[in-house]
């Protein structure tokens, strides 16, 4: 086994950029874990089947596809979405008329109503997690968000640096 120089690691620089990166995971997972008390309890809807309903409300006749890429879900995870919905009456399926391999996604009368009040809740928490930021402040952070996301989609990561050690090995001998 290799030893390594714990107070190395501990030291190695604290970057702005990886500062902000664990502050926007922070501030996501204190989101979702908000939505789940205030909302996917009480009403029994998951964040990523409202994830998929709001973006079916707000643009009816979406492919699955155009739901991933607009919410940046994970295909499967919106197929699994739109599976939960359509059992609970919330979601409809229909062929693409140009498209016989794509379906389209509409949002029955129940999710509309659904939407409304979900839209509601959503509408005061972000005016809360937000009125800390003035008007002008609020508009740069959105400017800069919009950025930073669309240089994530249409830009590729680099690759990783190779790790010290075969990770998956030493974690698959403890099984």
């Amino acid at each position: 086994m290799t030893e390594v120089d714990a107070g190395a690691v501990r030291n190695l620089p604290e970057t702005l950029e990886r500062v902000l990166g664990r502050r926007i995971h922070a501030f996501s997972n204190r989101i979702q874990a908000s939505f789940y008390k205030r909302t996917e309890q009480p009403f029994g809807i998951s964040l990523p089947e409202w994830r998929v309903l709001r973006s079916v409300v707000f643009k009816p006749g979406q492919a699955r596809a155009d739901v991933a890429a607009d919410e940046a879900i994970h295909v499967m995870n919106v197929s699994r979405a739109v599976a939960a919905l359509r059992k609970k009456g919330l979601i409809e399926v229909s062929p693409d008329p140009a498209d016989g391999r794509r379906s389209l996604l509409t949002a029955t009368p129940l999710a509309e109503e659904l939407a409304a009040d979900m839209i509601r809740r959503e509408a005061l928490m972000y005016e809360h997690v937000f009125s800390c930021l003035d008007e002008d402040e609020r508009g740069r952070l959105d400017d800069l968000l919009s950025r930073v996301n669309e240089f994530v989609r249409t830009s590729e990561l680099p690759p990783p640096p190779d790790g010290s050690r075969d990770w998956a090995a030493v974690f698959s001998d403890l099984d």
